[in-house]
């Protein structure tokens, strides 16, 4: 398998695809990124399905989707199919099939297209260990080709899409067994049934790889990508984070698989998965998918304007003369830098992940805050492990220093100079001698001469020692500037640097550390947006997106005027949903369909109230069994629907306790914690 899994992992580029039309809704090919969800009721109720149907339709799903467990289930598509046409409801429909062949044979001749999951299609999952044989691998192949073909021609034979949709969860035994509980079992699960389809000439499919962490949902989709680029498979994908949760911290987790992965130019359409009334799905979809809608909108008007100017000159192709793959995309490893010590605190190496936290001003009132803000944190562990202060004016940088000096802040301190004070770092450095860290963007002097970019570097190499650092903080579109830095950096031997991009964003993130591969200099990743609802997508994207990417040892988040501890709060919660840094407990948690077993809105906000308090423990609360036991293999404990009214209680992913009344259901899972060494009361 080669390592090209999009067209290029520093430049924008949306992934070419083959069209599939669902219904009138075309996914891939030219059409924009499109947006999708799936209803919750129970399918046998008509007007319960018809109502959600409509208020999707109406908030701006552009395909909804809606759960057939059983033939009666499929019964009632009809009734649905008509009292649509009667509303005038065109929204296309997807049926979602798990271990039900003969439903999906019913589905087919309703809906615009069928979901299949590969793992359950034509397998019961027992978590069974058993030794293939390359007969027995091949005997199972047959059987599920058999079982599959039917649907395959059918579907076929209307016009009807299918989603081959594999799930970390559901992987069957035998790719279990063969591939291991990994994103390769995920893609080769995937391409058995592809491949079935193709040998009846059927590519109306559009492939997804959905998983609840989203370092093993982003490392299944390129991995998968990368095999259509081997195979010359050109079908669209659909993104999604499974069990994502709800409130922040499933927004937060959906942002990051979703929107790294379409930072890397993949993804035809999107379902964000939260356990929320779907309606509140649109919201976030609409905003994922937002800027690059637009940047594939531009270049299609571009492109139709200037053929001819474009086929004169290839950029990406020149570009990638200059960029290449320096990773391995594939699996997780952090990207190596040296440690730098900034007072007590350690930066880099093995040191974890750190936060910085930005304050916007400076004063004796500021100095107050910041450190409520710390006794306040203190209880949570979820403290700021640097200040950093903007000063605007020479007054605040004195007021600044005078604190620093008399050990206000029992933290390290950062400051960054206003453009207006720049160029008197050297004549105020005796006032913030004892700041650890110095913000400096090179840019500005760059744009003098050399002769003020000499004395900036007199001034660095005198103040980058004794526990004290630069962070050269470098403007996005002037990039190539690190490697100038680190070469003037090496000749006058100063260690103690930090890199960071100003106004960049994922892509740019790796251009900097395609910059410092070889330099092993420390990366800071900044977010600074305007609003704070913007802050946690952007942010998500730039610094989940680069820490799964193993990019990152310092992050600093901050929006306009904002509170200061919300943007501690976030950079806590981005390292909890890339799994670097666990300060709260983890949930995961199923968006509910009409499968579940019980409200999964309530249930869920329940148990958060009762657990919540369990720092690194890992809870997952699922509706039914279809992804429950796989999805939550990395979960400590989990509490599956099983029946109405009834739980089954898991550790890992075994089952302890079987068909639990939903009253009880709470209190045993508390004790089976507890049994296990992982309880706490709260405080």
């Amino acid at each position: 398998m080669s390592t090209k899994y999009n067209e290029s992992p520093f430049y924008y580029k949306r992934r070419p695809t083959r069209e599939v039309m669902v219904g009138g809704v075309g996914i891939g090919g030219k059409n924009p990124i499109r947006i999708q969800s799936m209803i919750t009721s129970n399918t046998r109720d008509t007007d319960a399905s018809i109502q959600q149907i409509a208020d999707l339709e109406k908030a701006g799903s552009e395909i909804v989707r809606l759960t057939v467990p059983s033939q009666a289930d499929a019964d009632n598509l009809p009734n649905i199919r008509k009292r649509m046409k009667e509303l005038g409801l065109t929204v296309p429909l997807v049926a979602d099939i798990h271990f039900t062949p003969q439903v999906a044979l019913k589905c087919v001749e309703w809906v615009e297209k069928v979901r299949i999951n590969p793992g359950n299609f034509a397998d019961k999952k027992k978590f069974e260990i058993i030794e293939y044989t390359d007969k027995d691998y091949n005997e199972e192949l047959e059987r599920i080709e058999e079982v599959f073909t039917p649907l395959v021609l059918r579907s076929k034979e209307l016009g009807v899409a299918m989603r081959i949709g594999t799930n970390h969860g559901s992987l069957s035994d035998r790719i279990m067994n063969r591939f291991g509980d990994t994103p390769l079992g995920m893609v080769e699960s995937a391409l058995e049934f592809i491949r079935i389809a193709e040998r009846n000439s059927y590519k109306d499919i559009v492939v997804s790889m959905k998983a609840s962490n989203p370092q093993v949902m982003i490392q299944a989709y390129r991995m998968l990508v990368s095999r259509f680029y081997d195979l010359g498979m050109d079908y669209p994908l659909h993104l999604g984070v499974t069990e994502a949760g709800d409130g922040k911290d499933g927004r937060i987790k959906s942002a990051i698989g979703i929107g790294s992965l379409l930072e890397d130019g993949l993804g035809d359409t999107i379902r964000v998965s939260l356990t929320e009334d779907a309606v509140f799905e649109i919201p976030v979809a609409k905003e994922l998918v937002r800027k690059y809608n637009e940047s594939f909108r531009k270049e299609m008007e571009s492109s139709q304007k200037a053929d001819t100017a474009t086929s004169q000159t290839n950029p990406t192709q020149s570009r990638e003369t200059i960029y290449t793959e320096f990773r391995d995309p594939f699996q997780y490893s952090r990207f190596y830098s040296k440690e730098l010590n900034l007072g007590e605190t350690k930066l880099g190496d093995t040191a974890p992940v750190r936060i910085e936290i930005c304050f916007p001003f400076f004063g004796s009132e500021s100095a107050e805050e910041v450190l409520n803000l710390i006794q306040r944190e203190t209880k949570s562990g979820r403290i700021p492990e640097m200040l950093h202060f903007a000063i605007s004016s020479e007054l605040d940088l004195i007021s600044l220093g005078t604190m620093v000096r008399r050990g206000s802040f029992p933290l390290p301190v950062s400051v960054e100079l206003s453009q207006e004070l720049t160029y008197q770092y050297d004549s105020l450095a005796e006032d913030l001698y004892r700041v650890q860290k110095w913000v400096i963007n090179p840019n500005l002097f760059f744009q003098e001469s050399e002769e003020s970019w000499d004395d900036l570097l007199d001034f660095v190499t005198r103040y980058a020692k004794d526990k004290r650092c630069i962070e050269w903080s470098i403007d996005a579109k002037d990039i190539h500037l690190t490697e100038k830095i680190v070469k003037e950096s090496k000749k006058r031997k100063i260690e103690n640097l930090l890199f960071s991009v100003k106004n960049g964003d994922l892509l740019t993130v790796r251009k900097l550390a395609y910059h410092l591969r070889e330099s092993d200099y420390p990366i800071a990743l900044i977010t600074q947006s305007k609003e704070k609802e913007q802050l946690l997508y952007e942010s998500s994207i730039k610094v989940g997106g680069s820490l799964l990417d193993g990019i990152g040892d310092l992050i600093r988040l901050s929006y306009g005027d904002g509170e200061p501890e919300e943007s501690l709060t976030l950079s806590f919660d981005i390292l909890q949903a890339t799994r670097l840094r666990l300060t709260k407990t983890e949930y995961i948690s199923c968006p509910s369909c009409g499968r579940t077993m019980f409200d999964l809105q309530s249930t869920t906000a329940m148990i958060k109230k009762r657990t919540g308090h369990l720092k690194g423990v890992k809870i997952a609360v699922m509706g039914c069994i279809v992804n429950g036991p796989g999805e939550m293999a990395d979960a400590d404990f989990g509490y599956v629907g099983a029946g109405i009214g009834k739980v089954h209680l898991y550790k890992g992913k075994e089952i302890v306790k079987k068909g639990v009344s939903e009253e009880e259901a709470a209190d045993q899972l508390i004790d089976l914690i507890r049994e296990n060494g992982m309880w706490n009361d709260p405080e």
